[in-house]
């Protein structure tokens, strides 16, 4: 699938020259727990500050063990960019590590954006962390990391402030695309079960049940007792497809599908991006990936989005030609 122009301008925003950049000031050192939320302080931070994010590509960051590298990082960092809510069952080591010597800012918390319960599971009735998948929550991240990056690097505040503006205007677009895209899927056949119940904001955005075999990577995986449930509603529900998750071996779910029948699709991304020249390279990338792959599974044809936006993006060009050859001919 060809990248979107919203994506390709996302991609474009860090290295977007903002004017008034001061080469004066030292760039500080930022560091983003995991890779989502690397992408999403590097929109905004762009080239006026110097990103370190602690998980590669790929990495399950509930579970993450901080690396010898990524305590050099955060020895000299001027702020921790985390996500809250517990995601981060490792943050008692970065608090360690880092002191009073720079703010710890929770972007889920601190957005203030509403939460939604974890569904099952463990941790069931406490507030799920994965708000970045609905894109309006990601918006409300974006806006935290300007204000607080403002206050760090008041010289860039204007580049931080203008970037986010943009990046907020993607996001925008992006849900509506997004919701454009999942659309014709009937409601009998909106129920996402994959295998971590990470996708309630998700869900709630774009109007699907959701459940997980287990409800946070937090806790145990596919216990006896997490597989039958799930079974039992497979075998009600009767959904077109269950879903696995990039960070997660696809063996519960297989599971699942040879006892009742059902297909397996994959991988969607949640708690990673993908390597750079992979299918969730950035944020936008991810979610469009997602909503593609599940309206696929669900609906059993192929998202045509990209296909009439390549054609107006066409027809376009063609008219600016036009144009062209017209104010040629008329000079």
């Amino acid at each position: 699938m060809r990248p979107s122009r919203h994506a390709l301008l996302w991609l474009a925003l860090p290295l977007a020259a903002m004017a008034g950049t001061s080469q004066a000031v030292a760039s500080p050192k930022v560091v983003a727990t995991f890779s989502i939320l690397g992408d999403l302080v590097a929109q905004v931070g762009g080239d006026d500050i110097r990103l370190v994010t602690l998980t590669p590509p790929g990495a399950e960051v509930h579970e993450w063990e901080l690396t010898p590298n990524n305590f050099i990082a955060l020895e000299d960092a001027k702020l921790v960019f985390y996500n809250g809510y517990q995601l981060e069952q490792w943050m008692r080591q970065v608090h360690a590590t880092v002191g009073n010597q720079a703010p710890l800012v929770p972007l889920a918390e601190a957005s203030e954006y509403p939460t939604l319960p974890i569904v099952t599971g463990d941790y069931s009735g406490e507030p799920d962390p994965h708000l970045w998948m609905d894109p309006r929550a990601a918006a409300a991240y974006v806006q935290v990391i300007a204000e607080t990056l403002a206050e760090l690097h008041p010289d860039a505040a204007d580049n931080f402030h203008a970037r986010a503006e943009t990046a907020r205007d993607i996001l925008a677009a992006l849900h509506k695309e997004i919701t454009k895209i999942l659309a014709d899927i009937p409601e009998e056949q909106r129920l996402l079960i994959t295998s971590e119940a990470a996708f309630v904001y998700f869900a709630d955005a774009y109007g699907f049940r959701h459940d997980g075999i287990w409800g946070t990577n937090a806790e145990t995986e596919g216990s006896p007792q997490q597989m039958m449930r799930i079974i039992d509603l497979v075998n009600e529900a009767q959904p077109a497809s269950l879903f696995w998750e990039s960070t997660i071996s696809d063996r519960y779910v297989s599971s699942i599908a040879s006892d009742t029948g059902l297909a397996v699709s994959g991988p969607l991304y949640v708690d990673s991006l993908s390597e750079p020249d992979g299918e969730a390279a950035n944020y936008v990338s991810l979610m469009k990936h997602n909503a593609s792959l599940i309206r696929t599974a669900l609906l059993g044809d192929e998202e045509i989005a990209d296909d009439k936006e390549e054609d107006h993006e066409s027809r376009d060009e063609e008219d600016e030609e036009k144009g062209d050859e017209k104010s040629d001919s008329e000079a």
